[in-house]
């Protein structure tokens, strides 16, 4: 990107995105967050049952459990709602606030959802299954499909990212590499 065209190179010669575009993909990193949170609820919660919000701490064989771990779950699609309206509202500005002239490339909202959605999935792999306990891909335990879950949430990641990287122009990203 050059200053011509909204970018400027940064000391280390990589590309600074300019304030709205940056604005844009982190709304739409925000949106994929709240996304990614209501889609694990939604499948792997209610459809498939694999899994609980608090299954690691509280049983979910028996009624009072698992009344406790479906409450759990309401309240966690609840924050992930609120979320993903936070997230559509930003990024509703965002785009109300671009440059008509360039207007932000659909590939690289796309792709930021997208890595947003991916980051979600590796905090809930991290954090969720490994760290705390919280509950497993399957019940009760962690296994190989934790370890998909990992793998398949660096993949969003990483294709989300290189969606949102190709959006930059092939001139101004040479022109940013000259500079």
């Amino acid at each position: 990107m050059t200053a011509s065209d909204g970018g400027r190179p940064d000391p280390g010669g990589t590309t600074v995105r300019p304030t709205a575009e940056r604005s844009t993909l982190l709304a739409a990193a925000t949106l994929g967050v709240g996304f990614g949170g209501l889609l694990d609820v939604i499948l792997f919660h209610q459809i498939l049952r694999t899994h609980h919000l608090v299954s690691g701490y509280v049983d979910p064989t028996t009624l009072s459990g698992l009344r406790t771990n479906v409450f759990a779950d309401g309240v966690f699609s609840l924050a992930m709602l609120l979320v993903v309206c936070v997230g559509g509202v930003k990024l509703w500005s965002a785009l109300v606030a671009a440059d008509p002239e360039r207007p932000p490339a659909a590939s690289a909202v796309g792709g930021a959802a997208v890595v947003g959605l991916g980051a979600w999935n590796l905090f809930d792999v991290v954090v969720d299954h490994a760290l705390l306990g919280l509950h497993h891909a399957t019940y009760p335990v962690l296994d190989a499909y934790d370890l998909g879950w990992l793998v398949a949430s660096l993949a969003l990641v990483a294709a989300g990212w290189i969606a949102v990287e190709k959006a930059t122009p092939t001139a101004a990203r040479a022109d940013a590499d000259a500079d």
